[in-house]
């Protein structure tokens, strides 16, 4: 697995790095990735660039925000954390990055309180997935729990105390992995502008400039809520599109009820064509299980290694020849031995192991006993 971003980029700011694309310096810090607050595309009188359907145009953000309804107390999301593909463009640091977040403030002010998941690739098509919360200007803070590509999220932050622009505000932050059965929540002391709710997808910031944008094809948002409720959401007057510094855009779908939408990758100089999707439903699991018997034997002796799984199309044996899903081998090791078995099916691998102890042989006064 990729170490946490956060340490990776601390680490390999140390030595050279390839030149790309820059955006202007900010305020965020150079110890670690941020998610910057909105950063727009502006026109030569300074106001925002809109794209052909009406929408604001980025250098990161693609996807909806709202202010009409400002203060905003609460915001909501839930997402399929999606896969990610190398798109075989320049990276700077060997990885491309998809985030999927849910946020107060940051649309036009420099407060942004937001959590979410990232989706990252290495060049080599390599995978991972992590989730994390942050309070801008600090750096990305990673959250303790494992997630996968496929596992639906509900995040949310609700303003628990001091809930006014003017104070330091106490903000309740939740996210649930629905699908893998976990809740994580904290309080944090935070003041926010409360002045935007937003739910985005989007590259993270280091240093000088936003990273490449990983080929995560399309993610849903099904539903978001703002203040509690259905934030109405249309695209000429809360979308957002995506131009990246390193080729990439993503583009948001209409809106389906005023709280649904997906947005879609591409690469520039087009958008592409986004319909909001639904969340999809994951393989089932492939499992292996390995077992010998007996498990102790002396020299000479034989053991028999079962083997079974599910939701496997093919399995390989470690240390022995494995025929088919589920079997038996007869096998004569001569020293204690650990086998394996591993599985594979539509959901990845699965690894099961066995070991086999081989007694030595005692001796008394020269002789076998």
């Amino acid at each position: 697995m990729k170490p946490n971003i956060a340490y990776f980029l601390c680490v390999t700011a140390l030595a050279p790095v390839a030149s790309g694309p820059a955006v202007a310096e900010t305020d965020a810090s150079s110890e670690g990735p941020t998610h910057l607050p909105m950063q727009p595309h502006r026109n030569a009188d300074g106001s925002f660039k809109h794209g052909l359907r009406g929408t604001i145009v980025t250098g990161s953000w693609a996807g909806y925000a709202v202010t009409a309804g400002a203060p905003y107390t609460s915001a909501s999301a839930t997402w399929q954390v999606p896969p990610v593909i190398y798109d075989g463009g320049s990276t700077p640091y060997g990885y491309e990055y998809v985030l999927n977040w849910v946020g107060i403030g940051g649309y036009g002010d420099s407060t942004l309180i937001q959590l979410g998941s990232e989706s990252y690739v290495s060049t080599s098509g390599a995978a991972s997935y992590q989730i994390w919360y942050e309070l801008y200007p600090a750096v990305t803070q990673a959250i303790p729990y494992t997630v996968k590509a496929g596992d639906i999220i509900t995040a949310s932050l609700q303003c628990a105390a001091a809930c006014s622009p003017a104070q330091v505000q106490t903000w309740q932050l939740t996210m649930t992995d629905e699908t893998a059965g976990w809740t994580w929540t904290q309080n944090f002391q935070y003041q926010s502008s409360m002045a935007s709710a937003e739910w985005i997808t989007e590259p993270p910031y280091y240093n000088t400039g936003f990273l490449p944008l990983a080929d995560y094809v399309k993610v849903t948002y099904d539903p978001v809520f703002a203040n509690g409720t259905n934030p109405n959401l249309t695209l000429v007057a809360n979308g957002i599109q995506m131009s990246g510094a390193w080729g990439e855009t993503s583009n948001p779908s209409d809106p389906v009820n005023g709280n649904v939408f997906s947005t879609c990758w591409g690469l520039a100089p087009t958008f592409t064509s986004c319909t909001a999707g639904s969340f999809t439903t994951p393989p089932p699991a492939t499992t292996a299980s390995l077992s010998a018997y007996p498990t102790k034997i002396s020299p000479g002796q034989a053991s028999t290694l079962t083997w079974s799984s599910t939701n496997a199309s093919s399995c390989t044996g470690g240390g022995f020849t494995a025929s088919g899903v589920s079997g038996k081998a007869v096998i004569y090791p001569t020293v204690t031995t650990a086998y394996a078995i591993t599985c594979t099916g539509e959901a990845g691998p699965a690894t099961a192991m066995a070991t086999v102890t081989v007694a030595s042989l005692k001796t008394c006064r020269g002789k076998k006993c």
